[in-house]
């Protein structure tokens, strides 16, 4: 499930520059369509400010137009000038035309400086976004450099986790080793001890039995001297008794033969006493040799006895140290083991936000689709904004084509108009000067009925013309402003729309930053694990040195007490096996070892523990 998650993430993650990018491309399409809408709301105000001109100048040729009628009819009349309301009527115009072009100046004065004043913002708050930005892309930067440390950090600690486990079962493999080699060395020890002490027994039961044939001997060498002494005695008796008479001389011969009989019966106990003697001492020689081979063997076997109890020593006090070494890292272990339960706690807990992040990430690929048909949607209201944009642009072109007629026309009625002012003065200054010629004649200008008739035809025909243009010109402008609400609504709608996408997409990036911040203190907590394994992998080097010193240590004497066991075939016979058996129970530790993930070793670590 993590992995498919890990996958589902991946993708979501690929997917999310993609409908970056397409957001991007929308909003940059929305920026030409907004940029082409403000050219074509600028050109249409350029229009409107036309139209406003046209209809000022219009007014203004009416104003002129209706004084030169007053000026035609007072002149008609016969008015001075100095008396005449038109003219005064139009100085004030002129003057308040003047006003009005003076506060016009004034007013673009003031739009200028604020433009400027913005202008000088705008700059401003571009710097800023500018540097923002600049941040924005070195802390993106240390970030990523940050996940890659990270990342790296996650591979030493697996790595690392490895190396604890493997060296932590050498240990244990090398620490049991241990205690079957030295199980088996003290059982050999006793077996050895016990034949030494057989064999001890024998030499003192044949020690007895000879010191018994010693007193045999003494007790046999005291009577041959008691009858050699006897037999002195008798041959001194038998010359001092030569003279006696012949039955002490059968008597004597009698007891000669029975002397002669005894020292025959005791020369053949001498004999047999003298080959008992002789196998005797043949006996107490092999036994002296015997007792001394004993004796060179009891020497040994203490001396043994004594290097095996300075080694029982030494291994008592290093499976001490040992112990306690074991004992902390029990310590160690169980320290471990919570830890690794409250790993397995926030393991869990991962694993049911993971659970829950298949809907998340679900959701937000439909999100992600959603946004992209809501793209694709807001591309095709772009793409009829622009149809409708350039449709606004060819009819205000048209707008235009007819505002320049009608300028034209405005201006056509203006040369009219200032030709009729010049007619008029004309007229005016001949009257002048017919006055001046004929004071006493009737003022007044004597037109025919015709003529009158004509030049009012032309002027209603005129002024009719020019109200049909302003009305069309009105109505031109009153559609154009009508496809502009309707551009401006869709304009609006285009924008909400896009503004619920990017809500939309900072909502899924704030789930994003989210996941990145678990991610980010899960990564915070194996470096601190990580931290705290390195302590515990260091004392578990040391400790793992100070068992292999233990094992070491008896492999050593062994091979050191060889050479003093030559002289038994036996002895060294069972030291070849006791340290063959030892080599082949001890595990090489150069030995290479496959490497294996830490998943797997973790679900052996949790099964053991369980059991």
């Amino acid at each position: 499930r993590r992995r498919f998650v890990e996958l589902e993430l991946e993708k979501v993650q690929k997917g999310i520059p993609e409908c970056k990018k397409e957001l991007e491309i929308a909003e940059n399409e929305k920026k030409q369509v907004l940029q082409e809408l403000e050219s074509t709301k600028r050109f249409i105000e350029e229009l409107k400010v036309g139209l406003e001109k046209a209809h000022t100048e219009e007014e203004q040729a009416k104003q002129d137009s209706q004084f030169a009628q007053m000026r035609v009819e007072e002149i008609k009349q016969g008015i001075a000038d100095e008396a005449s309301v038109a003219a005064k009527a139009q100085l004030e115009t002129a003057k308040a035309r003047h006003e009005a072009a003076l506060s016009e100046l004034k007013l673009v004065k003031e739009e200028t400086e604020a433009l400027k004043s913005e202008y000088i913002s705008l700059i401003e708050e571009k710097d800023k976004a500018v540097k923002k930005a600049e941040d924005a892309v070195s802390a993106s930067k240390e970030i990523e450099k940050t996940v890659e440390e990270l990342t790296l950090e996650l591979m030493s600690t697996k790595e690392s986790l490895e190396l604890a486990h493997a060296s932590h079962l050498e240990a244990e493999e090398c620490r049991v080793s241990a205690a079957l080699a030295r199980k088996q060395e003290d059982l050999k020890q006793e077996k050895e001890m016990k034949a030494a002490e057989e064999e001890t027994q024998k030499l003192i039961e044949q020690l007895s039995a000879s010191k018994d044939l010693k007193t045999k001997l003494e007790t046999a060498s005291s009577l041959l001297l008691d009858l050699k002494a006897e037999l002195a005695a008798y041959m001194e008796a038998k010359l001092d008794s030569e003279t006696s008479g012949a039955e002490e001389e059968k008597i004597l011969t009698a007891e000669l033969e029975e002397a002669k009989n005894a020292q025959r019966a005791t020369l053949i106990a001498l004999s047999s006493t003298t080959k008992e003697l002789e196998d005797v001492r043949a006996q107490i020689e092999k036994s002296r040799k015997e007792v001394e081979c004993l004796r060179i063997a009891a020497i040994s076997l203490q001396s043994e006895l004594e290097e095996e109890k300075s080694t029982l020593t030494s291994m008592r006090q290093r499976e001490g140290i040992a112990n306690v070494t074991v004992s902390a890292l029990e310590a160690e272990l169980t320290k471990t083991w919570s830890e690794v339960e409250a790993v397995r706690t926030s393991e869990k807990e991962t694993r049911e936000k993971m659970v829950e992040l298949p809907r998340a990430l679900q959701e937000a690929a439909q999100e992600a689709d959603q946004a992209k048909l809501s793209a694709v949607s807001a591309r095709e209201d772009l793409c009829k904004a622009k149809e409708e944009a350039e449709l606004v642009k060819a009819g205000a072109s048209t707008v235009e084509s007819r505002l320049r007629a009608a300028t034209k026309e405005i201006e056509a009625a203006k040369a009219s108009e200032k030709l009729a002012l010049a007619a008029i003065n004309a007229l005016h200054e001949s009257e002048m000067a017919s006055r001046m010629l004929n004071e006493n004649e009737p003022s007044g200008v004597t037109l025919s009925l015709e003529q009158y008739y004509e030049l009012s035809k032309k002027a209603h025909e005129a002024e009719e013309v020019a109200n049909a243009r302003v009305a069309a010109a009105m109505l031109e402008i009153d559609a154009a402003k009508e496809a502009e609400m309707r551009s401006l609504k869709n304009l609006e709608a285009a924008s909400k729309e896009l503004s619920a996408k990017r809500e939309a997409l900072a909502v899924e990036k704030v789930k994003a930053e989210h996941a990145k911040e678990g991610k980010l203190g899960v990564e915070q907590e194996l470096r601190n694990w990580r931290a705290e394994h390195e302590q515990r992998r260091k004392a578990n080097e040391s400790a793992s040195g100070v068992v292999n010193l233990a094992v070491g240590s008896p492999r050593k004497s062994t091979e050191e007490s060889q050479p003093m066991h030559n002289h038994d075939k036996n002895q060294d016979s069972k030291a070849f096996s006791l340290e063959n058996n030892a080599e082949n129970v001890i595990p090489d530790p150069n030995a290479k070892k496959k490497k294996k993930s830490l998943f797997p070793k973790i679900i052996m670590l949790l099964a053991r523990k369980r059991r």
